[in-house]
Parts: C-alpha cells; sequence; structure tokens
C-alpha cells in the first residue's frame, strides 16, 4: 500500500510532511505515539540542514575523512564536534642553533637507513591497510594516514612493543616530507627522538612526533602529521 502525504517529494523534510508522515505512520502502526513519531522525522529532517563548517585547517582534511566515513546521519553531530576542535600546539622542535650536532658514525648511512628501511616500512604498512596514498608525496598523503591511525586506533589498540616498532617508520616517512617537500636536511642521532630535520631557522623531531601521535586513542589527530608539516611550511612561508 503507497500513502501520498504531500503532493510533491521536495519538501519530504518540511514540517508540514513530518507531521503527514508521522499521523499516517500511526494510523498504520497504532502502537507507536504521534509526539514521538512526529520527533523521530524531526530529528531525521536536521540531517538534512546545513550547517557552517570552520574545522581547524591544519586538521580539516583529517575530520572531513571522519565525517565521509561516518556517514550522513552523523554529519551535523560531528561537525558540531569538530568545529570546536583545536589540536594542540607543536612542541616537537627547537631553534636551529640549539639543535645538537650529528653523533652517528656514518650520517649518510643513517639518512639511508631512515628514508630506504624505516620509511618504506610505514608504506608497506599502509598499503596493507589499504591506504595507497602513503605513497605520495602529497598533502593528501598526510592526511590519509593520519586518519588511518585514528580509525585504525593504534595508539590505543597497540602494545608497547608495537609501537615501539611503529615510531621509527612513522618518523622516517615524516622527516622525507620536511626533506622532499621543504628542503630540509636530517641531522641524525644515536638516539632516535633527537634525530631532526633542519628547516630554515627550525629543527624539527618528526621521530618526537611520532611518538606523541601513538600516545593514545585520539593522538593521532592531536599530534597529526598534517599539523606538523603544516606548521613546519608556515615557518618558512608566513602567511601573509
Amino acid at each position: 500500500m503507497l500513502l501520498l502525504t504531500r503532493p510533491t517529494p521536495a519538501d519530504f523534510d518540511s514540517e508540514e510532511a513530518r507531521l503527514a508522515q508521522a499521523r499516517a505512520l500511526v494510523h498504520l502502526r497504532p502502537e507507536l505515539k504521534l509526539e514521538t513519531t512526529l520527533d523521530t522525522l524531526r530529528q531525521r529532517s536536521r540531517v538534512f540542514v546545513p550547517i557552517p563548517v570552520h574545522f581547524d585547517e591544519d586538521v580539516a582534511d583529517i575530520l572531513h575523512k571522519k565525517i565521509a566515513f561516518e556517514g550522513l546521519e552523523n554529519k551535523r553531530r560531528l561537525v558540531e564536534r569538530f568545529n570546536l576542535y583545536h589540536p594542540p600546539p607543536v612542541l616537537e622542535w627547537l631553534p636551529a642553533e640549539q639543535a645538537p650536532p650529528p653523533d652517528v658514525e656514518d650520517v649518510k648511512q643513517a639518512i639511508d637507513t631512515y628514508e630506504r628501511l624505516y620509511a618504506e616500512q610505514l608504506v608497506a604498512l599502509m598499503h596493507s591497510q589499504q591506504v595507497p596514498e602513503a605513497t605520495e608525496g602529497t598533502l593528501e598523503a598526510l592526511a590519509a594516514v593520519d586518519f588511518a591511525l585514528w580509525h585504525l586506533g593504534w595508539g590505543k589498540r597497540f602494545s608497547a612493543e608495537e609501537k615501539e616498532a611503529l615510531i621509527p617508520a612513522l618518523g622516517a616517512w615524516l622527516g622525507m616530507f620536511l626533506v622532499s617537500a621543504l628542503g630540509g636536511q636530517w641531522v641524525p642521532r644515536r638516539k632516535l627522538e633527537e634525530s631532526a630535520v633542519r628547516v630554515g631557522d627550525k629543527a624539527w623531531l618528526p621521530f618526537l612526533r611520532a611518538r606523541h601521535a601513538l600516545g593514545h586513542g585520539e593522538a593521532p589527530l592531536d599530534y597529526s602529521c598534517s599539523q606538523f608539516f603544516r606548521q613546519a611550511q608556515r615557518s618558512i612561508r608566513p602567511v601573509a
């Protein structure tokens, strides 16, 4: 049986349409209450009401991916929540003159280990999780990896041993972005978290950032690769 509650489907979510739909549902299912049914339909209508998006630009790409994954029914709630979100400031850097010099025996070999071993481990891991963007040297790749780490919950699910294995891979992959996209220079150190990429007058600490990004379930968003890179980029290309 087909009931026509409005002459056109274009205004299916209007108040008049929802009232007609509620009355029809209650007529067909007497166990339903009119006000309760109408409230449910009104809630569905709110999903289609546009809401301004004011995401923090450093993590906007990650948040858009989250909303797309969660679906239309959750969009309004998430947009309202994410409009209020701002990640902590980036602290994983030093003035370049304060950064310690390399203390490894072979600087070139250390850099090769970062870029050809550790970073490739991250690419392979992301490929196994259907994140092919990890092979691309673009901002989209950064957001894709950030979202994957956040969505997969590795900061919460992984054991301490698993995190220790992942930190070198994530840190080296992030450091390569600073080198290739911003003209940075590796400064290898025996203690991995002291290893830096010098960009302009700052020394950025990608391995330390990677450790923070795996600290807990929300850490991949709070300490994203995207924000880290954008902050380094702004340090040499100030916004007018």
